[in-house]
């Protein structure tokens, strides 16, 4: 072997040996990462389990015996069953009304060329930026001109326009990112506009439509304000049925931590189903 090919073995021994080192140095950050956004949701899980002793111990109770009990006071103890179905289907009717309205918008302010039509996507947009607290008392009063205050459709009907900025952002960058040329191929045989796009385009932009319905049930699911505001008794959402458990003399924190595990639950089951959509959604045209 000569001296110039040792030399490069030398070298690609070395060059291995800091691949191995920086592996490990990213395993181990990504580690401490997980374990620093994951730690509290694992243990708000893990308290949901426990009775009250081993909840508020002085040392911290790693290995017991779960049980159910705090679930179970949760659902037939309180009407927080009514809450979780009431969040469910108003984030999820608010979801899919945004989708198609916002499809409708996106679509021809991707594919038609107008003027001012960046001002008019950017106007757009900014009804998302304004506050909530900003239109929470117009918003009442137009809702109880037309009797909707204390129903869940006044969810519905706001969570639809709190969203549809954001789904008509969003969906336009990923219609505009398909290539033309492909509907004007189904064009050329004899395909029409609105058959175009649900058997074209709609199909080929699957991955954002789902990582944009993903982020609007999201917000929906997690809305505060508005859901303790606008609904009754009889009609609050998940978020707002959380607030049953502060009373006060104490906070029934075995029955917070059971409850909110609840309302963690839809949103981490929904990412998980949608993981391979998610992510090439949120990639969708970043590489040409």
């Amino acid at each position: 072997m000569s001296a110039v090919t040792h030399e490069a073995a030398v070298r690609r021994g070395r060059r291995r040996q800091r691949q191995r080192r920086l592996t490990v140095v990213r395993g181990v950050v990504a580690g401490v990462m997980t374990l620093l956004f994951m730690g509290p949701i694992l243990w708000m899980i893990s308290t949901a389990f426990k009775v009250g002793n081993q909840a508020f111990s002085a040392t911290p109770t790693i290995f017991f015996a779960p049980t159910f009990d705090n679930f179970r006071s949760v659902f037939v103890k309180s009407q927080f069953g009514s809450a979780l179905a009431t969040s469910i289907f108003t984030a999820t009717s608010s979801t899919i009304l945004a989708l198609l309205l916002g499809a409708g918008i996106a679509y021809p302010l991707a594919r038609r060329r107008v003027r001012g039509q960046q001002h008019l996507a950017f106007w757009i947009l900014s009804l998302r930026i304004v506050p909530p607290i900003v239109v929470i008392i117009p918003l009442f009063l137009m809702l109880r001109n037309v009797g909707l205050t204390g129903s869940v459709w006044s969810l519905v009907v706001i969570y639809t326009y709190m969203n549809l900025p954001l789904t008509v952002w969003l969906l336009r960058g990923f219609f505009a990112d398909l290539p033309v040329e492909i509907e004007e191929a189904s064009f050329v045989d004899g395909a029409s506009r609105l058959r175009s796009f649900f058997g074209i385009t709609l199909p080929l932009a699957l991955p954002g439509v789902v990582a944009t319905a993903l982020l609007a049930f999201i917000f929906a699911w997690n809305e505060f304000l508005f859901a303790n505001i606008l609904t009754g008794a009889n009609t609050r959402t998940a978020p707002v049925g959380l607030t049953e458990y502060v009373t006060p003399v104490s906070v029934e924190w075995t029955n917070i931590m059971a409850a909110g595990t609840l309302v963690v639950l839809p949103v981490w089951i929904g990412a998980l189903a949608a993981q391979r959509y998610l992510v090439r959604g949120l990639t969708l045209g970043a590489v040409k």
